[in-house]
């Protein structure tokens, strides 16, 4: 589903003008499995984050309860406009769209941040030092490790991790995300190199290169939420990471003489993670991403080797909630 999207509608094709129909002509809807119509008012939340972020809430119902949930033989909606998230389905379901609505309403004029480092360290050794102050939670991505633990102690788990001479972070800085909006970073160039030659019998030496781009670039993604009682956090984290590694060289024949013409083939690394975790509001996260590519294009290649020494590091995104707007 595309993230710019605010509702998805299942079921009949008569869905779409449910939220404009009256009351009693949902009784013409199938409805066999006891769905309901409900209406919540999440304007609040709205008028705080500003234009669009209703989006947020239903991409967040969305992950929580599944996307087969939706599109099932049961027939359902979800959609959601600057005032109102509409929805027909089941009670069960009902329940679970009404306490999700209800984090992001509740106490959204509250200044709840939390703060989003991105750390790169050369290699895995600051974790000696750090791993007897912080305690591992789960994670289902191969490589992904994840930490927490209370505030003062990773203020100063930090603050080490910072000191050491191979720590990097990005250009960026921290970065803030509010409660039910997502923090994102991200940055990126277009590589060029020669793909292919063709033949140009009009112009010497009767060939040209053809040329293509290589994306590189990382976009990092942090959507916090805290439980009503204001104890949880819970958080979508995705990661994408695009690096070229090297530019394989390929001697090809000239079209047009015996020479040899060089193209390339770049040999790319990509890095996906897309994890949700859920810790206490009192402790900091920390997120092993594992040795990927450094994910900043200008800073991973040493002069020498143009292309051909991506710098590996051990990336760390650190969550830090700071909510009623603490410092």
């Amino acid at each position: 589903m595309d993230r710019s999207s605010v509702g998805v509608v299942t079921g009949l094709a008569c869905c779409l003008a449910w939220a404009a129909m009256p009351e009693r002509s949902l009784a013409q809807v199938p409805s066999s499995d006891g769905q309901v119509w409900k209406t919540y008012d999440i304007s609040p939340f709205v008028r705080a984050a500003g234009e669009g972020s209703q989006r947020y809430v239903v991409d967040w119902i969305l992950q929580e309860t599944g996307y087969a949930s939706w599109h099932g033989e049961i027939p359902s909606t979800l959609s959601a406009t600057p005032t109102t998230l509409s929805c027909f389905h089941t009670p069960d379901m009902q329940e679970k769209v009404a306490d999700a609505a209800a984090r992001f309403v509740d106490d959204a004029a509250v200044p709840d941040r939390f703060s989003v480092r991105v750390l790169g360290l050369d290699g895995p050794s600051w974790r000696t030092e750090a791993r007897p102050a912080i305690t591992a939670i789960p994670a289902a991505t191969p490589g992904v490790q994840a930490w927490i633990a209370p505030r003062e102690t990773a203020a100063a788990v930090l603050a080490r991790i910072r000191s050491r001479s191979d720590c990097h972070e990005l250009p960026t800085g921290p970065v803030l995300a509010a409660n039910g909006l997502p923090a994102t970073l991200s940055g990126g160039r277009k590589q060029p190199y020669v793909q292919d030659v063709a033949p140009r019998p009009d112009a010497w030496p009767g060939w040209q290169p053809q040329s293509a781009a290589c994306d590189e670039g990382f976009a990092i993604d942090i959507h916090p939420l805290l439980s009503r009682d204001r104890t949880v956090i819970e958080a979508v984290v995705r990661c994408r990471i695009d690096q070229i590694e090297r530019m394989a060289p390929v001697a090809l024949a000239s079209p047009a003489s015996s020479q040899r013409v060089q193209v390339e083939v770049p040999q790319v690394a990509a890095v996906r993670v897309g994890e949700r975790f859920r810790w206490p509001a009192n402790q900091t996260l920390f997120i092993g991403l594992g040795l990927v590519p450094w994910p900043v294009p200008a800073q991973n290649v040493t002069p020498v080797a143009l292309l051909t020494d991506v710098k590996r590091c051990d990336v760390v995104i650190v969550v830090e909630p700071r909510l009623g707007g603490g410092p």
